[in-house]
């Protein structure tokens, strides 16, 4: 289970049509006169047949960043455990709630940033930290 915090979300070329075409709000209370956001909510997670917690997508217009909030339902409040998972004993919750999410991820066609990039450090940092074990091993000659 990844913790929201450290998850970072993209969707390449968005636009205002595609936005509108795919459920997505203008939201006037994140949005001011320079900013457009646009939000995304969808139920996850339900308590004897009625919606208990939902999930936002935020995008801001322009940007390719995809933010994600989860809420007690019709309100502003976010689910606290979903951010600090630490706490608690929420797991096969939050494995609900996030089974839900990448569901609707994948729907979207939203990809989780720096996956690749990952294994591009992963080899950098190798290619450096043999180059450095060579120069150690020369300065000891």
């Amino acid at each position: 289970m990844s913790n929201v915090l450290q998850k970072r979300l993209l969707k390449k070329n968005v636009t205002k049509e595609w936005l509108l075409d795919n459920g997505f709000r203008f939201n006037r209370l994140f949005s001011d006169e320079n900013i457009e956001v646009y939000t995304y909510r969808f139920p996850v997670y339900k308590y004897e047949n009625f919606t208990v917690l939902e999930c936002e997508l935020r995008i801001i217009s322009g940007s390719d960043n995809v933010i994600i909030d989860v809420y007690d339902y019709g309100t502003i409040n976010k689910y606290a455990p979903f951010y600090y998972m630490e706490y608690g004993n929420y797991d096969s919750m939050l494995k609900e709630i996030w089974l839900k999410i990448n569901k609707v991820i994948k729907t979207l066609d939203i990809k989780e940033r720096g996956v690749n990039d990952e294994s591009k450090n992963k080899k950098i940092k190798g290619k450096c930290n043999s180059t450095n074990k060579r120069k150690q091993r020369g300065s000891r000659l």
